[in-house]
Protein backbone atom coordinates (compact mmCIF):
# COMPACT_ATOMS: atom_id res chain seq x y z
CA UNK A 1 0.00 0.00 0.00
CA UNK A 2 2.48 2.22 0.69
CA UNK A 3 4.43 1.78 -2.50
CA UNK A 4 0.90 2.54 -4.04
CA UNK A 5 1.23 5.90 -2.08
CA UNK A 6 4.45 6.69 -3.19
CA UNK A 7 3.70 5.88 -6.81
CA UNK A 8 0.44 8.70 -6.73
CA UNK A 9 3.00 11.12 -4.47
CA UNK A 10 5.98 10.89 -7.48
CA UNK A 11 3.04 11.29 -9.92
CA UNK A 12 0.98 14.32 -7.90
CA UNK A 13 4.70 15.89 -8.01
CA UNK A 14 5.38 15.87 -11.62
CA UNK A 15 1.49 17.37 -12.77
CA UNK A 16 2.64 20.16 -9.55
CA UNK A 17 5.82 20.80 -11.98
CA UNK A 18 3.91 20.83 -15.25
CA UNK A 19 1.71 22.57 -14.02
CA UNK A 20 3.99 25.51 -12.80
CA UNK A 21 5.70 25.41 -15.74
CA UNK A 22 2.52 26.21 -18.10
CA UNK A 23 1.30 28.70 -15.17
CA UNK A 24 4.89 30.10 -15.47
CA UNK A 25 5.01 30.70 -19.33
CA UNK A 26 1.18 32.15 -19.76
CA UNK A 27 1.95 34.39 -16.71
CA UNK A 28 4.56 35.92 -18.41
CA UNK A 29 3.25 36.79 -21.49
CA UNK A 30 -0.25 38.11 -19.75
CA UNK A 31 2.03 40.20 -17.27
CA UNK A 32 1.02 44.10 -17.52
CA UNK A 33 4.34 45.67 -17.18
CA UNK A 34 2.91 48.96 -15.97
CA UNK A 35 1.97 46.78 -12.74
CA UNK A 36 5.30 44.87 -12.64
CA UNK A 37 6.83 48.47 -13.05
CA UNK A 38 5.11 49.55 -9.75
CA UNK A 39 5.93 46.77 -7.89
CA UNK A 40 9.91 47.02 -8.48
CA UNK A 41 9.76 50.91 -7.96
CA UNK A 42 8.32 50.20 -4.81
CA UNK A 43 11.49 47.00 -3.87
CA UNK A 44 10.31 43.78 -5.15
CA UNK A 45 13.46 42.86 -6.12
CA UNK A 46 11.57 39.81 -8.47
CA UNK A 47 9.43 42.49 -9.83
CA UNK A 48 12.52 44.00 -11.13
CA UNK A 49 14.14 40.95 -12.79
CA UNK A 50 11.00 39.42 -14.24
CA UNK A 51 10.19 43.03 -15.85
CA UNK A 52 13.76 42.99 -17.31
CA UNK A 53 12.98 39.44 -18.92
CA UNK A 54 9.92 40.32 -20.42
CA UNK A 55 11.08 43.68 -21.93
CA UNK A 56 13.58 42.17 -23.56
CA UNK A 57 12.51 39.63 -26.75
CA UNK A 58 15.61 37.55 -27.15
CA UNK A 59 15.17 37.46 -22.71
CA UNK A 60 11.50 35.88 -22.55
CA UNK A 61 12.05 34.39 -25.83
CA UNK A 62 15.00 32.16 -23.61
CA UNK A 63 12.11 32.17 -20.29
CA UNK A 64 9.76 30.58 -22.61
CA UNK A 65 12.01 28.16 -23.87
CA UNK A 66 13.18 27.15 -20.13
CA UNK A 67 9.10 26.39 -19.62
CA UNK A 68 8.31 24.54 -22.75
CA UNK A 69 11.53 22.16 -21.86
CA UNK A 70 10.29 21.75 -17.77
CA UNK A 71 6.71 21.05 -19.86
CA UNK A 72 8.33 18.05 -21.77
CA UNK A 73 10.17 16.88 -19.53
CA UNK A 74 7.86 16.42 -16.78
CA UNK A 75 5.60 15.12 -19.49
CA UNK A 76 7.93 12.43 -20.40
CA UNK A 77 8.90 11.26 -17.06
CA UNK A 78 5.26 11.17 -16.05
CA UNK A 79 4.30 9.02 -18.61
CA UNK A 80 7.57 6.80 -18.14
CA UNK A 81 7.61 6.61 -14.79
CA UNK A 82 3.64 6.11 -13.92
CA UNK A 83 3.52 3.60 -16.26
CA UNK A 84 6.12 0.99 -15.37
CA UNK A 85 5.94 1.81 -11.52
CA UNK A 86 1.32 1.05 -11.66
CA UNK A 87 2.08 -2.13 -14.46
CA UNK A 88 4.87 -3.12 -12.47
CA UNK A 89 2.93 -2.31 -8.95
CA UNK A 90 -0.19 -4.53 -10.68
CA UNK A 91 2.20 -7.67 -12.32
CA UNK A 92 0.72 -9.84 -9.39
CA UNK A 93 -3.58 -9.57 -10.17
CA UNK A 94 -2.37 -9.48 -13.61
CA UNK A 95 -0.98 -13.59 -13.28
CA UNK A 96 -4.48 -14.05 -12.14
CA UNK A 97 -5.85 -14.56 -15.46
CA UNK A 98 -5.37 -16.90 -17.79
CA UNK A 99 -2.06 -16.30 -20.25
CA UNK A 100 -4.84 -15.98 -22.86
CA UNK A 101 -6.84 -13.45 -21.33
CA UNK A 102 -3.52 -11.61 -19.56
CA UNK A 103 -2.33 -10.79 -23.31
CA UNK A 104 -5.80 -9.10 -23.53
CA UNK A 105 -6.05 -7.59 -20.03
CA UNK A 106 -2.40 -6.05 -19.70
CA UNK A 107 -2.16 -3.94 -22.96
CA UNK A 108 -5.77 -2.39 -21.71
CA UNK A 109 -4.51 -1.81 -18.72
CA UNK A 110 -1.70 0.18 -20.00
CA UNK A 111 -4.11 2.19 -22.43
CA UNK A 112 -6.30 3.34 -19.69
CA UNK A 113 -3.52 4.00 -17.44
CA UNK A 114 -1.94 5.90 -20.40
CA UNK A 115 -5.21 8.12 -20.96
CA UNK A 116 -6.49 8.21 -17.13
CA UNK A 117 -2.64 10.41 -16.70
CA UNK A 118 -3.50 12.05 -20.03
CA UNK A 119 -6.43 13.74 -18.82
CA UNK A 120 -4.83 14.41 -15.66
CA UNK A 121 -2.17 16.09 -16.50
CA UNK A 122 -3.56 17.87 -19.24
CA UNK A 123 -6.78 19.11 -16.52
CA UNK A 124 -4.45 19.35 -13.70
CA UNK A 125 -1.10 20.53 -15.33
CA UNK A 126 -2.27 22.44 -18.66
CA UNK A 127 -5.92 23.95 -18.40
CA UNK A 128 -6.22 25.21 -14.86
CA UNK A 129 -2.26 26.43 -14.12
CA UNK A 130 -2.72 28.24 -17.63
CA UNK A 131 -6.33 29.98 -16.56
CA UNK A 132 -4.96 30.87 -13.44
CA UNK A 133 -1.72 32.23 -15.24
CA UNK A 134 -4.02 34.38 -17.30
CA UNK A 135 -6.26 35.50 -14.77
CA UNK A 136 -3.19 36.48 -11.93
CA UNK A 137 -0.46 36.82 -14.25
CA UNK A 138 1.73 39.32 -11.66
CA UNK A 139 1.13 37.45 -8.64
CA UNK A 140 1.82 34.04 -10.53
CA UNK A 141 5.19 35.16 -12.65
CA UNK A 142 6.24 36.52 -9.10
CA UNK A 143 5.57 33.47 -7.31
CA UNK A 144 7.43 31.44 -10.40
CA UNK A 145 10.39 33.74 -10.79
CA UNK A 146 12.40 31.48 -7.96
CA UNK A 147 11.90 28.24 -9.70
CA UNK A 148 12.19 29.59 -13.15
CA UNK A 149 15.75 31.19 -12.02
CA UNK A 150 16.78 27.48 -11.28
CA UNK A 151 15.33 26.36 -14.32
CA UNK A 152 16.78 28.47 -16.37
CA UNK A 153 19.99 27.91 -14.86
CA UNK A 154 19.77 24.52 -15.31
CA UNK A 155 18.40 24.08 -18.61
CA UNK A 156 20.40 26.91 -20.06
CA UNK A 157 22.63 24.17 -22.42
CA UNK A 158 19.46 22.47 -23.21
CA UNK A 159 17.64 25.80 -24.76
CA UNK A 160 21.11 26.33 -26.09
CA UNK A 161 21.24 23.10 -28.11
CA UNK A 162 17.54 23.44 -28.53
CA UNK A 163 17.30 27.18 -29.92
CA UNK A 164 20.57 26.74 -32.14
CA UNK A 165 19.46 23.58 -34.28
CA UNK A 166 15.84 24.93 -34.72
CA UNK A 167 17.84 28.29 -36.03
CA UNK A 168 19.97 25.78 -38.58
CA UNK A 169 16.71 24.06 -39.65
CA UNK A 170 15.10 27.49 -40.41
CA UNK A 171 18.27 28.69 -42.26
CA UNK A 172 18.28 25.66 -44.32
CA UNK A 173 15.00 26.56 -45.38
CA UNK A 174 16.14 30.29 -46.05
CA UNK A 175 14.09 31.28 -43.16
CA UNK A 176 15.39 33.76 -40.54
CA UNK A 177 14.57 33.05 -37.64
CA UNK A 178 13.21 35.96 -34.90
CA UNK A 179 12.59 36.30 -31.43
CA UNK A 180 9.03 34.74 -31.76
CA UNK A 181 7.78 36.47 -28.84
CA UNK A 182 8.63 39.75 -30.08
CA UNK A 183 5.51 40.64 -31.63
CA UNK A 184 4.48 44.15 -31.39
CA UNK A 185 0.35 44.68 -32.36
CA UNK A 186 -1.05 46.95 -34.66
CA UNK A 187 -3.34 49.63 -34.30
CA UNK A 188 -6.24 47.64 -36.07
CA UNK A 189 -5.07 44.26 -33.50
CA UNK A 190 -5.24 46.81 -30.45
CA UNK A 191 -8.74 47.97 -31.80
CA UNK A 192 -8.98 44.13 -31.50
CA UNK A 193 -8.14 43.92 -28.15
CA UNK A 194 -10.11 46.76 -27.37
CA UNK A 195 -13.05 45.41 -28.69
CA UNK A 196 -12.95 42.01 -27.11
CA UNK A 197 -11.63 43.92 -23.45
CA UNK A 198 -15.32 45.86 -24.01
CA UNK A 199 -16.82 42.65 -24.90
CA UNK A 200 -15.50 40.96 -21.83
CA UNK A 201 -17.01 44.15 -19.47
CA UNK A 202 -13.20 45.36 -18.73
CA UNK A 203 -13.43 48.08 -20.66
CA UNK A 204 -16.94 50.42 -20.92
CA UNK A 205 -18.58 51.58 -24.10
CA UNK A 206 -17.37 55.19 -23.36
CA UNK A 207 -13.33 54.15 -22.80
CA UNK A 208 -14.04 51.82 -25.69
CA UNK A 209 -15.49 54.78 -28.02
CA UNK A 210 -12.51 57.02 -26.84
CA UNK A 211 -9.62 54.13 -27.58
CA UNK A 212 -10.99 53.46 -30.92
CA UNK A 213 -11.14 56.64 -31.91
CA UNK A 214 -8.15 57.40 -30.94
CA UNK A 215 -6.16 54.27 -32.68
CA UNK A 216 -8.04 55.40 -35.94
CA UNK A 217 -6.63 59.19 -35.98
CA UNK A 218 -3.97 57.68 -38.23
CA UNK A 219 -6.54 56.44 -41.07
CA UNK A 220 -8.37 59.24 -40.96
CA UNK A 221 -7.30 62.37 -43.49
CA UNK A 222 -7.63 66.29 -42.52
CA UNK A 223 -10.02 66.47 -45.40
CA UNK A 224 -12.72 64.73 -43.17
CA UNK A 225 -13.14 67.32 -40.51
CA UNK A 226 -12.26 70.52 -42.18
CA UNK A 227 -14.42 73.18 -42.70
CA UNK A 228 -15.26 73.50 -46.36
CA UNK A 229 -13.92 76.49 -48.20
CA UNK A 230 -17.51 77.58 -49.05
CA UNK A 231 -18.42 78.07 -45.42
CA UNK A 232 -14.62 79.55 -44.49
CA UNK A 233 -14.84 82.54 -42.76
CA UNK A 234 -11.63 84.69 -43.86
CA UNK A 235 -11.30 88.32 -45.06
CA UNK A 236 -8.97 90.74 -47.04
CA UNK A 237 -5.84 91.70 -45.64
CA UNK A 238 -5.95 95.35 -46.26
CA UNK A 239 -9.88 95.77 -44.89
CA UNK A 240 -10.54 98.35 -42.49
CA UNK A 241 -9.25 97.27 -38.75
CA UNK A 242 -13.14 98.14 -37.71
CA UNK A 243 -14.25 95.79 -40.78
CA UNK A 244 -12.60 93.26 -39.55
CA UNK A 245 -13.33 93.78 -35.81
CA UNK A 246 -17.32 93.35 -36.56
CA UNK A 247 -16.82 90.43 -39.03
CA UNK A 248 -15.37 88.71 -36.37
CA UNK A 249 -16.31 89.70 -33.29
CA UNK A 250 -20.26 88.20 -34.84
CA UNK A 251 -18.42 84.62 -35.56
CA UNK A 252 -18.12 82.12 -33.26
CA UNK A 253 -14.41 82.32 -33.72
CA UNK A 254 -11.73 83.70 -32.16
CA UNK A 255 -9.51 84.14 -35.15
CA UNK A 256 -9.76 84.89 -38.89
CA UNK A 257 -7.57 84.02 -41.82
CA UNK A 258 -6.44 86.92 -44.23
CA UNK A 259 -5.57 86.60 -47.53
CA UNK A 260 -4.29 88.87 -50.59
CA UNK A 261 -6.89 88.89 -54.05
CA UNK A 262 -8.33 85.58 -53.24
CA UNK A 263 -8.95 82.72 -50.54
CA UNK A 264 -6.21 80.78 -52.45
CA UNK A 265 -3.24 83.20 -50.98
CA UNK A 266 -4.42 83.10 -47.03
CA UNK A 267 -1.60 85.38 -45.59
CA UNK A 268 -1.66 84.72 -42.12
CA UNK A 269 -4.23 85.25 -39.01
CA UNK A 270 -5.46 88.23 -37.20
CA UNK A 271 -6.78 87.21 -33.35
CA UNK A 272 -9.43 89.35 -32.08
CA UNK A 273 -7.27 90.32 -29.36
CA UNK A 274 -5.20 92.01 -31.96
CA UNK A 275 -8.02 93.49 -33.45
CA UNK A 276 -8.98 95.26 -30.06
CA UNK A 277 -5.71 96.17 -29.92
CA UNK A 278 -5.03 97.71 -33.11
CA UNK A 279 -8.34 99.66 -32.82
CA UNK A 280 -7.63 101.28 -29.57
CA UNK A 281 -4.20 102.24 -30.82
CA UNK A 282 -5.72 103.59 -34.00
CA UNK A 283 -8.13 105.58 -31.70
CA UNK A 284 -5.23 106.68 -29.10
CA UNK A 285 -2.61 108.24 -31.56
CA UNK A 286 -0.52 109.68 -28.63
CA UNK A 287 -0.22 106.38 -26.80
CA UNK A 288 0.54 104.37 -29.92
CA UNK A 289 3.74 105.76 -30.91
CA UNK A 290 6.46 102.94 -31.98
CA UNK A 291 3.15 100.37 -32.08
CA UNK A 292 1.87 99.08 -35.03
CA UNK A 293 -0.98 100.70 -37.05
CA UNK A 294 -1.78 98.05 -39.32
CA UNK A 295 -3.05 94.36 -39.75
CA UNK A 296 -0.24 93.52 -41.44
CA UNK A 297 2.02 94.09 -38.65
CA UNK A 298 -0.04 92.00 -36.22
CA UNK A 299 -0.93 89.43 -38.08
CA UNK A 300 0.36 85.64 -37.05
CA UNK A 301 1.72 82.92 -39.41
CA UNK A 302 -0.39 80.20 -40.64
CA UNK A 303 -0.05 77.03 -40.75
CA UNK A 304 -0.97 75.07 -43.60
CA UNK A 305 -1.29 71.10 -44.31
CA UNK A 306 -2.26 68.85 -46.70
CA UNK A 307 -5.93 68.04 -47.21
CA UNK A 308 -4.54 64.32 -47.38
CA UNK A 309 -2.30 63.59 -44.53
CA UNK A 310 -4.00 62.04 -41.34
CA UNK A 311 -5.67 64.16 -38.41
CA UNK A 312 -3.29 62.65 -35.80
CA UNK A 313 0.23 64.46 -38.03
CA UNK A 314 -1.91 67.53 -38.41
CA UNK A 315 -2.45 67.77 -33.90
CA UNK A 316 1.45 67.02 -33.96
CA UNK A 317 1.89 69.81 -36.12
CA UNK A 318 -0.54 72.13 -33.92
CA UNK A 319 1.03 71.29 -30.98
CA UNK A 320 5.07 71.73 -32.34
CA UNK A 321 3.79 74.74 -33.69
CA UNK A 322 1.46 76.11 -30.97
CA UNK A 323 -1.23 76.88 -33.79
CA UNK A 324 -5.25 76.70 -32.87
CA UNK A 325 -6.06 76.59 -36.46
CA UNK A 326 -4.62 75.34 -39.95
CA UNK A 327 -5.18 76.14 -43.39
CA UNK A 328 -6.08 72.75 -45.39
CA UNK A 329 -4.42 73.23 -48.74
CA UNK A 330 -5.42 71.11 -51.89
CA UNK A 331 -3.28 69.23 -54.28
CA UNK A 332 -3.28 71.76 -56.33
CA UNK A 333 -1.96 74.09 -53.69
CA UNK A 334 -5.71 76.48 -53.34
CA UNK A 335 -7.41 76.36 -50.13
CA UNK A 336 -9.41 73.60 -49.70
CA UNK A 337 -11.02 74.87 -45.95
CA UNK A 338 -9.82 74.83 -42.48
CA UNK A 339 -9.55 72.87 -39.38
CA UNK A 340 -9.41 74.13 -35.92
CA UNK A 341 -7.95 71.98 -32.78
CA UNK A 342 -11.87 71.92 -31.32
CA UNK A 343 -12.51 70.18 -34.67
CA UNK A 344 -10.00 67.01 -34.36
CA UNK A 345 -10.69 66.80 -30.56
CA UNK A 346 -14.25 66.35 -31.70
CA UNK A 347 -13.20 63.19 -33.67
CA UNK A 348 -11.82 61.59 -30.23
CA UNK A 349 -14.40 62.68 -27.78
CA UNK A 350 -17.36 63.23 -30.23
CA UNK A 351 -19.14 66.35 -30.91
CA UNK A 352 -19.70 69.03 -28.43
CA UNK A 353 -21.26 72.57 -28.31
CA UNK A 354 -20.18 75.53 -26.30
CA UNK A 355 -22.03 78.72 -25.79
CA UNK A 356 -21.28 79.83 -29.42
CA UNK A 357 -22.64 76.71 -31.78
CA UNK A 358 -25.34 77.49 -33.09
CA UNK A 359 -28.16 74.72 -31.96
CA UNK A 360 -28.44 72.52 -35.19
CA UNK A 361 -28.17 69.14 -34.44
CA UNK A 362 -25.99 66.87 -37.09
CA UNK A 363 -28.53 64.34 -36.89
CA UNK A 364 -32.24 63.95 -35.26
CA UNK A 365 -34.68 61.48 -35.20
CA UNK A 366 -38.58 63.09 -36.21
CA UNK A 367 -39.97 59.53 -36.17
CA UNK A 368 -39.95 55.67 -37.00
CA UNK A 369 -37.78 55.68 -39.68
CA UNK A 370 -37.35 58.85 -40.33
CA UNK A 371 -33.93 61.11 -40.07
CA UNK A 372 -33.26 64.31 -40.83
CA UNK A 373 -29.13 65.06 -41.38
CA UNK A 374 -27.49 67.87 -41.84
CA UNK A 375 -25.43 68.05 -45.37
CA UNK A 376 -22.22 68.12 -43.84
CA UNK A 377 -22.59 64.82 -42.43
CA UNK A 378 -19.77 62.53 -43.28
CA UNK A 379 -20.64 59.73 -45.59
CA UNK A 380 -17.99 57.23 -43.14
CA UNK A 381 -19.86 58.18 -40.17
CA UNK A 382 -23.43 57.93 -41.72
CA UNK A 383 -22.46 54.76 -43.20
CA UNK A 384 -21.39 53.54 -40.01
CA UNK A 385 -24.59 54.42 -38.09
CA UNK A 386 -27.15 52.57 -40.54
CA UNK A 387 -25.27 49.50 -40.63
CA UNK A 388 -24.60 50.16 -44.88
CA UNK A 389 -21.73 51.51 -47.17
CA UNK A 390 -22.09 54.21 -49.32
CA UNK A 391 -20.10 54.10 -52.11
CA UNK A 392 -18.96 57.61 -53.77
CA UNK A 393 -15.51 58.54 -55.05
CA UNK A 394 -14.57 61.83 -54.44
CA UNK A 395 -17.14 62.69 -52.28
CA UNK A 396 -17.50 62.57 -48.27
CA UNK A 397 -20.71 64.03 -47.11
CA UNK A 398 -24.27 62.94 -47.68
CA UNK A 399 -24.97 66.72 -49.71
CA UNK A 400 -21.96 65.92 -51.85
CA UNK A 401 -23.89 62.17 -52.51
CA UNK A 402 -27.25 63.54 -53.50
CA UNK A 403 -26.10 65.98 -55.49
CA UNK A 404 -23.43 63.48 -57.28
CA UNK A 405 -26.58 61.33 -57.60
CA UNK A 406 -29.20 63.49 -59.04
CA UNK A 407 -26.42 64.90 -60.96
CA UNK A 408 -27.24 68.61 -61.11
CA UNK A 409 -27.16 71.14 -58.04
CA UNK A 410 -30.29 69.94 -55.93
CA UNK A 411 -33.35 71.99 -55.40
CA UNK A 412 -35.51 71.90 -52.18
CA UNK A 413 -38.25 68.32 -52.18
CA UNK A 414 -36.12 66.58 -55.29
CA UNK A 415 -35.61 63.23 -54.10
CA UNK A 416 -32.95 60.18 -54.58
CA UNK A 417 -32.59 56.74 -53.54
CA UNK A 418 -28.88 55.17 -52.56
CA UNK A 419 -28.49 51.93 -51.10
CA UNK A 420 -32.27 51.60 -50.91
CA UNK A 421 -32.61 54.61 -48.45
CA UNK A 422 -34.74 57.58 -50.15
CA UNK A 423 -33.39 60.88 -49.55
CA UNK A 424 -34.99 64.04 -50.02
CA UNK A 425 -33.30 67.95 -50.25
CA UNK A 426 -35.22 69.48 -47.08
CA UNK A 427 -32.91 72.88 -47.14
CA UNK A 428 -30.12 74.67 -49.52
CA UNK A 429 -27.60 77.01 -48.53
CA UNK A 430 -26.98 78.51 -51.83
CA UNK A 431 -25.56 75.96 -54.46
CA UNK A 432 -24.96 73.86 -50.72
CA UNK A 433 -27.18 70.97 -49.48
CA UNK A 434 -27.89 72.12 -46.13
CA UNK A 435 -30.48 69.48 -44.94
CA UNK A 436 -31.50 66.37 -45.79
CA UNK A 437 -34.44 64.03 -44.97
CA UNK A 438 -33.64 60.13 -44.74
CA UNK A 439 -36.45 57.18 -45.17
CA UNK A 440 -35.31 54.94 -43.17
CA UNK A 441 -35.62 50.88 -43.61
CA UNK A 442 -36.58 49.03 -39.97
CA UNK A 443 -33.29 47.32 -39.98
CA UNK A 444 -31.78 51.15 -40.53
CA UNK A 445 -33.93 52.24 -37.88
CA UNK A 446 -33.10 49.64 -35.20
CA UNK A 447 -29.27 49.74 -36.29
CA UNK A 448 -29.14 53.50 -35.68
CA UNK A 449 -31.18 53.36 -32.25
CA UNK A 450 -28.26 50.66 -31.34
CA UNK A 451 -25.12 52.70 -32.23
CA UNK A 452 -26.74 55.80 -30.83
CA UNK A 453 -27.55 54.36 -27.69
CA UNK A 454 -23.91 52.97 -27.29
Amino acid sequence: MSSLLLIFAVIAFLIAVNGLYVAAEFSAVSARRPRLAQLADAGNSSARIILDTISDPHKLDVYIAACQVGITLSSLLLGFYAQNQIIGWAAPFFDLFPAGVRTVVQPAVSVSILLGLTILQVILGELIPKNIGIQFPERLVLWTAAPMRWSLAFFRPLIWLFNGSGRLILRLFGVRAVAEHAHVHSPEEIVLLVEESSAGGVLDREERRLLVNTLQLRKQTVRKVMVPRSQMLAAEVDMPVEDLFRLLAGSVYSRLPLYEDSVDKIVGLVHLKDLLQLRYWQRHPAAAAGQPQEVRQVMHPALFVPDSIPIEEVIAQMQATHQNIAIVVDEYGGTAGLVTFEDLMEEIIGDFQDEFDPENPVLRLIGKNQLVARGDVQLEDLSHLLGIHFVAPEVDTIGGLVTKALGKIPTVGEKVEVHGVRIRVEKMDGHRVAEVHLQLTPEQFVQLKEMTHE
